[in-house]
């Protein structure tokens, strides 16, 4: 699986894993939608796992969703999504390459010319043109071409989990985020080094290149979209397992850190208002996922199925 950046936070999960979910059978799989209960909680909780290029209409496709929806009294997600139009010029400026940094720096001669032809193939311009933008920002927009390609409901947020924060704001009920948008922009963009952001790129590039980088990210979304209409909490476990380009650090950034610090959040909220909480479905997975956790914290968690 190739080494996918989301746009706008959109696909928050699909970034490759090597080591983070060690998967066995006793972790929970067969449904997108899990009833958190006990543990001195008066009313149940939800939890949702989302594929972020879902339209909004997929909501009424996941059995009990709708009624735990309304339900509920608030609305969890991983950061507010109407917060993040007004933060769209400080992201951009983190895509911006440093003045004092250049792709002749990062690259020797071979590996530039390997990445520059990637990308004018892709895109139609290589790193000449797009060196203005860092790795991170040149993977966005890679995966800008292939959703609008694929998913123009998804380019324009008609999506699963901002359908669900708006239906919420309507209805007057709160809607929370685990994160803020700067934190976010943190990990996307500056969590790694330059040079790391680089050789994941330059990764991308030769992981692929007997199909082409776009033919491979299509590839890795369209199995991970049929494992997610499928409920298979596990497989997509192991397919991010699969990526031939792994990075350990900033893996343990994307996934494991931002778990653990909103299980610090979710038992309180979780108390104070029966909450419908929307995330990545990734972050649902294997050992270090949130439904393990709250197990593990003495909640009860099961699977909705109607």
């Amino acid at each position: 699986m190739g080494t996918v950046k989301k746009l706008i936070f959109v696909l928050a999960f699909i970034v490759a894993s090597s080591n983070l979910f060690a998967l066995a059978t006793e972790y929970k799989s067969g449904s997108l939608l899990w009833k958190i209960s006990g543990n001195g909680l008066e009313k149940p909780s939800y939890i949702l796992g989302t594929l972020h290029v879902k339209s909004s209409a997929y909501l009424d496709q996941i059995p009990g969703a709708r009624v735990s929806f309304d339900a509920s009294e608030q609305v969890v997600g991983e950061i507010v999504m109407a917060d993040m139009m007004a933060q769209a010029m400080k992201m951009q400026q983190k895509m911006m390459m440093p003045a004092d940094t250049t792709y002749k720096m990062l690259y020797n001669e071979s590996d530039y010319k390997t990445v520059s032809d990637g990308l004018t193939l892709l895109l139609g311009a290589g790193l000449d043109q797009l060196g203005v933008l860092t790795p991170a920002g040149i993977q966005m927009s890679l995966l800008q071409v292939l959703i609008m390609k694929n998913y123009p409901h998804a380019a324009s947020m008609d999506v699963l989990d901002s359908y669900v924060q708006k239906a919420a704001t309507e209805q007057q009920k709160p809607v929370i985020g685990l994160e803020t948008i700067d934190h976010q922009i943190y990990v996307l963009f500056e969590s790694s080094s330059l040079q790391r952001q680089a050789n994941a790129l330059l990764c991308s590039m030769k992981a692929n290149e007997e199909k082409t980088l776009e033919a491979g990210m299509e590839e890795d979304l369209k199995k991970m979209e049929k494992l997610y209409d499928n409920a298979d909490l596990n497989g997509i476990g192991r397919l991010v397992k699969e990526n031939p380009c792994p990075d350990p650090e900033n893996e343990y950034t994307i996934n494991k850190a931002r778990n653990d610090a909103w299980m610090k959040k979710l038992p309180g909220l979780m108390k104070d208002k029966p909450s419908f909480i929307a995330v990545g479905a990734l972050h649902l997975v294997g050992e270090e996922g949130l439904l393990n956790q709250l197990e593990k914290a003495g909640y009860t968690v099961e699977a909705v199925k109607n």
